[in-house]
């Protein structure tokens, strides 16, 4: 077991499915308290049963990240309670599947609020409160698409994007106070972000990708996150062959990958 998490509060955010709540069970069996934080909090005291977490070691919060105005009420809110945590993991968000012409305002709005201001906004906030106070270690879950822009997914890949420039800004700005970021980078892990992912008009797809049906388990990208924290690693990447492939290429060989890119079907 690495002490790294040891009696210290890790807040996570999109905590009550997929990635998030593999990173719950993860956290807690490392013996971290949890702040639990999503829209759902009936699903996230259904997980904390669930999976036995122990009163006292364990909180449940109710976090919007798409109304971002209002996470800085999250923000002081849970300070005040709970102290500075040690690390804050920034996992909730929503995916797209949908052609850039067929996407409305709306839908954009809905995922860049969620995915980029809601993280970027609680961050902010919380800011005032820890810099010269107590070190704090932010894991910010962007994803292979936020390297690479792929078919069907112009906000989301937007979204993800702009995670990586805000907090890339951040830690070089504010890493010599005690602020650390490690930017992770799935790509196509087991959980229902395909189920959820966001049509053009802003209703869910309600269906699963083969390739997020047969990509890495959330047990392994969970495990990876957390490792990479407890060892200060300032970026990861947690994908198969092919997204790193695809990445390759992007570095390497641009001019091939952007052929190659534009084939993918998109129907």
């Amino acid at each position: 077991m690495n002490e790294f998490y040891q009696d210290e509060w890790v807040w996570i955010t999109g905590a009550s499915s997929g990635i998030g709540k593999e990173l719950v069970k993860q956290a807690y069996a490392q013996k971290a308290k949890i702040l639990l934080a999503s829209r759902k909090t009936k699903d996230l005291e259904q997980i904390a049963k669930e999976l036995g977490l122990e009163k006292g070691r364990y909180a449940v919060e109710k976090l919007d990240l798409e109304n971002y105005k209002l996470v800085s009420d999250f923000a002081k809110r849970s300070l005040k309670k709970y102290g500075i945590p040690k690390v804050v993991i920034h996992n909730g968000g929503i995916s797209q599947r949908s052609l850039t012409k067929e996407t409305s305002l709306a839908t954009m709005e809905k995922i860049m609020n969620t995915n980029f201001y809601g993280a970027a906004e609680l961050t902010r906030s919380m800011l005032p409160e820890i810099l010269g106070k107590k070190p704090v270690h932010f894991a910010v879950i962007s994803s292979v698409a936020g390297k690479i822009g792929s078919p069907l997914r112009s906000a989301y890949s937007a979204s993800k994007f702009a995670l990586v420039g805000f907090f890339h800004v951040l830690r070089a700005e504010e890493e010599k106070s005690g602020i650390f970021v490690t930017m992770v980078y799935p790509g196509f892990i087991q959980t229902n972000i395909s189920k959820n992912a966001l049509m053009g008009d802003g209703s869910s797809t309600g269906k699963m990708d083969s390739v997020i049906e047969s990509g890495l388990p959330v047990q392994l990208c969970a495990h990876r996150i957390l490792h990479a924290v407890a060892n200060k690693q300032r970026e990861v990447v947690i994908a198969g062959i092919k997204e790193k492939f695809g990445l390759f290429l992007q570095t390497f060989l641009p001019s091939i990958f952007f052929k190659m890119i534009q084939k993918v079907k998109v129907r």
